[in-house]
């Protein structure tokens, strides 16, 4: 009796775990929703409202399927983060018809805060995949065909990708009105946004209107827009853009960057602008009745169709350019520079311009007269190595060529291959800092190889040596203003280890140093990043 008993309870356990995995696993939600979605795949059945003071929480590896033209309305907030190895992912069952804008097949409504209490909680979205996003109907509704945000600033999103989304009009992907967001370290492809006539479309990828927002660390590839901004598009608006990756973008003015009537305070820094085009002007970056300040960007293998291969100027815009290369870009006018009309006044100092002000096309390129100071007309130098072609050769003269006075100019810590943004005596010009501008010099073939780990390091740096020359050695290290900050003669272990704690100097700060080992007369010599 008793072992039948077990035998049922048994029974009963399995059925209930079965029946549970089995409602776990797929649930469909239409309505009012807040709380944990604790499922391995969300239908999405029918337009989603979360309502003031509740929180909808997806999980790691949860994957959100709309079965039609549905999507979110949020008055409360979203918390969505993933993982890298498990993504959220938001799609689509079914994509057929995406491609028409005129009515909202093949996709899904997106995330839409337009009527969110401003001091709701912050909604965070980390580690997500977002496609086939479309923003369809009336004309509040077209803009954003992932997030369609308007007076509301309390939006993080980090680490995610945006794959073939599009807008009616703004936005292929992002669309910010009134909405200071911060968006770090997320992709950009294949997002679209306009139409044929007019208005065209702002912002292929990400549309700020009337915003101060922060867009780092992104990259942006094959996106495209009717209008302006093939990747991004800034009309009112002081964003900081920085260490970004422009490529293969595409618009009708600004294949890149569109700037629209803005005086921003925060600058567009770091950024990679190649192999994006337009159709009229400004193949990478375009600025209308706007005064950005570009500050160590490398603007380089871009195109237009018609005028300013790389950067384009019209109405009154007066840009100023700092430290950047504008060098090898098409168009049959302009081919580096067009500014349109003579109101139009850009700036540029320190920087490296393929053919200077005498290459300049439009009217204000000829009748150029704005300040043009410290300027470089070389072939750049690049490595032309993977996964950074466009990082400078250790014989580039971009190198130690920019403004000497870098104070003031809201550079980031590191640059787009992770090096830090100032070594040597002054910063180079682009969007790459060599590492050979540490000292000012050329390190020298080694006569000898010696390992040292890790590299970077923040506490203990370990320097191992050639077994038969014990007794012999010696290490030196110097600072990237030459001072010296360690002498060690006649080493007697196979090894040193340099504790930069113990040694309590204050001159061993993060940055770069040269360490030369000597063997007799023999030397070799190495570079290391000390970091906080």
């Amino acid at each position: 009796m008793m072992k039948r008993k077990c035998i049922l309870l048994l029974v009963l356990i399995s059925g209930l775990l079965i029946n549970g995995k089995a409602s776990a696993q797929t649930i469909q939600i239409q309505g009012e929703q807040t709380g944990i979605l604790d499922a391995d795949t969300v239908l999405l059945a029918g337009e989603v409202f979360v309502p003031e003071n509740g929180i909808l929480t997806f999980l790691p590896g949860t994957r959100v399927t709309a079965t039609g033209f549905f999507g979110f309305q949020v008055a409360g907030s979203i918390s969505a983060q993933g993982t890298a190895g498990l993504p959220i992912i938001f799609s689509v069952s079914d994509t057929a018809g995406f491609s028409n804008p005129e009515n909202g097949r093949g996709g899904w409504n997106g995330f839409n805060f337009m009527n969110t209490n401003p001091i709701s909680d912050s909604s965070v979205f980390s580690n997500c995949i977002f496609e086939f996003g479309k923003a369809y109907g009336d004309s509040l509704e077209k803009m954003g065909g992932v997030f369609n945000i308007r007076n509301f600033n309390r939006i993080r999103i980090s680490d995610c990708g945006f794959n073939n989304n599009r807008a009616y009009y703004w936005g292929g992907a992002i669309f910010a009105e009134s909405g200071n967001i911060m968006i770090h370290n997320s992709s950009f492809d294949g997002n679209f946004c306009g139409t044929p006539g007019p208005p065209y479309g702002y912002g292929g990828a990400v549309c700020f209107r009337y915003s101060t927002s922060e867009l780092l660390s992104c990259r942006f590839t094959n996106n495209s827009s009717t209008g302006i901004g093939g990747a991004v598009s800034f009309e009112y608006s002081d964003v900081l853009l920085q260490s970004c990756i422009f490529h293969n973008n595409f618009s009708g003015l600004g294949g890149a960057l569109g700037y629209l009537r803005s005086t921003p305070g925060r600058p567009v820094t770091g950024n990679l602008f190649t192999g994006n085009s337009s159709i009229f002007f400004g193949g990478a970056i375009s600025c209308n009745r706007a005064n950005p300040t570009f500050i160590n960007n490398t603007i380089a293998g871009n195109s237009s169709d018609s005028y300013g291969g790389g950067f384009y100027c019209n109405d009154s815009a007066v840009p100023v350019i700092i430290n950047t290369i504008i060098y090898g870009n098409y168009a049959p006018s302009g081919e580096q520079v067009y500014i349109w009309d003579v109101y139009s006044a850009p700036e540029f100092y320190y920087c490296n311009v393929e053919g200077g002000p005498a290459a300049f096309g439009g009217t204000g390129g000829t009748g150029f007269n704005s300040p043009y100071l410290n300027n470089l007309d070389t072939v750049p130098g690049y490595t032309e190595i993977e996964p950074h072609p466009w990082s400078l050769a250790d014989d580039s003269p971009c190198i130690n060529a920019g403004n000497p006075d870098t104070s003031g100019l809201i550079l980031p810590d590191v640059d787009l291959a992770g090096n830090p943004r100032l070594t040597g005596n002054r910063i180079d010009i682009g969007a790459y800092e060599n590492l050979s501008g540490a000292t000012g010099i050329k390190i020298p073939g080694p006569d000898f190889t010696f390992d040292y780990y890790p590299n970077p390091f923040s506490e203990e740096l370990k320097f191992t040596f050639p077994q038969n020359n014990i007794g012999h050695i010696s290490i030196r290290i110097n600072d990237i203003e030459g001072r010296e900050v360690l002498y060690v003669r006649n080493i007697t272990s196979g090894y040193y280890i340099w504790n930069r704690g113990k040694m309590n100097d204050s001159r061993i700060k993060a940055g770069i140093y040269l360490v030369t080992v000597t063997i007799g007369n023999q030397n070799s010599v190495a570079r290391v990043i000390c970091t906080d």
